[in-house]
C-alpha cells in the first residue's frame, strides 16, 4: 500500500458542564475546580491522511446543519478565524503523538470537520486535540508498523494540552476536579436533551476567570465542592431533582463580558426549560427540557428568531 493512501478518522464530543465550581486562583493561576462535564451529541471530526511532504498541513469545514454552520450562514462567524499553523490545539496534539514516532515516512494532513462552536464554552478546540490524538496515533502505528500508544499514554498526553481535553478523549460523563483533568465517570441514569444557543462572538476563557477573580475581589471563595444529591439525581436519571443543582460560577463573568446572553437565558425560562445555563466560560447557552420533542420545538422557534439553535443529547 502507498502510504499517501494512509487515513485515519476519529470523532471527539463537544461538551457543558452541568456544573461549575472555581476556587480561588492559586499561585500558579490556574483555579481547583469541581466540575461535572457531560458530552453532547454534537462531535468534531479529524481525519489524518499520510503525505509524501513533511510538516503538518491543516483543513477546516463547518458540519451542515451545526451551530458553526449556522453561525456562518448568518455572517457571525468566519471558518478563517480558526488558526491552521501550530497554535492550533489538533497540530500541537499531533506533533505530541509524532514525538514518539520519529520515523514516520511522511508529512500530514488533518482535516477539521467543526461543529462544536469556537470560543463558545463546549471544548471544541479540546476535542479538536482528542480526535486528533486517536488519529494520529492510528496512523503513525500503522505507518510505522508499531504497536500504537494506549490509553494511558494517550491521556497523559491529553493532560499536557489542557484541563479539558482528558475528558474530551474519554467522553460521556466524568465528574473533573485539581484544574479539572482529573477525573472519575458519573452514572447518567437517561439521555439528558438539550438546546444549544451560540453567540455571536467567542469570549475568551482566561478573560471569563480574570473577569470571575475580579468580580469575587474581597469574597472568601471556599473550595470548590458538588452539592449534595448532584449525581445521585443524574445517575437516577431524575430531571426535576437535577434541574435547580445545576450551577456555574462563570456564568457572572460571561454575562459581565457579554451582556446579551441575558436575554437568550429569559427565553429559555419564558419556554418551560427545566434549567437555563451558560455552558463553560460561555458564551454558548444551553437549556435543559423535558424530553426530544421539546428541544426540537424550542431549537426550532429559536432559530426562526435568527439565532443559531441545536437540539443535542448528552451524553
Amino acid at each position: 500500500m502507498s502510504t499517501t493512501a494512509l487515513t485515519e478518522q476519529a470523532q471527539a464530543p463537544g461538551k457543558v458542564n452541568l456544573f461549575f465550581a472555581a476556587g480561588p486562583p492559586r499561585p500558579d493561576g490556574y483555579h481547583d475546580v469541581a466540575s461535572l462535564y457531560c458530552a453532547v451529541s454534537t462531535v468534531e471530526t479529524v481525519t489524518a491522511t499520510l503525505t509524501a511532504g513533511t510538516g503538518i498541513a491543516v483543513g477546516v469545514a463547518a458540519v451542515p446543519g451545526s451551530l458553526v454552520a449556522q453561525q456562518i450562514g448568518l455572517g457571525t462567524f468566519r471558518l478563517d478565524a480558526v488558526p491552521t499553523d501550530g497554535s492550533n490545539l489538533a497540530v500541537r496534539a499531533a506533533r505530541a503523538v509524532l514525538e514518539r514516532f520519529p520515523e514516520l515516512p511522511g508529512g500530514l494532513h488533518l482535516q477539521i470537520d467543526k461543529a462544536v462552536p469556537v470560543a463558545g464554552g463546549m471544548g471544541g478546540g479540546s476535542a479538536d486535540a482528542a480526535a486528533a490524538l486517536t488519529a494520529v496515533n492510528r496512523l503513525a502505528a500503522r505507518a510505522c508498523g508499531a504497536p500504537g500508544l494506549d490509553d494511558g499514554a494517550l491521556l497523559e498526553l491529553a493532560a499536557g494540552l489542557g484541563a479539558d481535553v482528558p475528558f474530551a478523549l474519554t467522553g460521556g460523563a466524568a465528574v473533573g476536579t485539581g484544574t479539572g483533568a482529573r477525573l472519575r465517570p458519573a452514572a447518567v441514569g437517561a439521555p439528558l436533551h438539550l438546546v444549544l444557543v451560540a453567540a455571536p462572538a467567542g469570549l475568551s476563557t482566561p478573560a471569563a476567570y480574570a473577569e470571575l477573580d475580579r468580580l469575587r475581589t474581597d469574597e472568601d471563595v471556599p473550595p470548590p465542592r458538588l452539592p449534595e444529591g448532584l449525581e445521585e439525581a443524574l445517575a437516577a436519571g431524575a430531571l426535576r431533582e437535577l434541574a435547580p443543582l445545576l450551577r456555574n460560577d462563570l456564568q457572572p463573568a460571561a454575562l459581565s463580558l457579554a451582556p446579551r446572553l441575558e436575554p437568550v437565558l429569559a427565553a429559555g425560562v419564558a419556554a418551560g426549560a427545566l434549567a437555563s445555563f451558560v455552558s463553560g466560560s460561555g458564551p454558548t447557552v444551553a437549556h435543559l427540557v423535558a424530553d426530544a420533542s421539546a428541544a426540537e420545538d424550542l431549537a426550532g422557534r429559536l432559530r426562526g428568531r435568527g439565532a443559531p439553535a441545536l437540539a443535542v443529547r448528552a451524553p
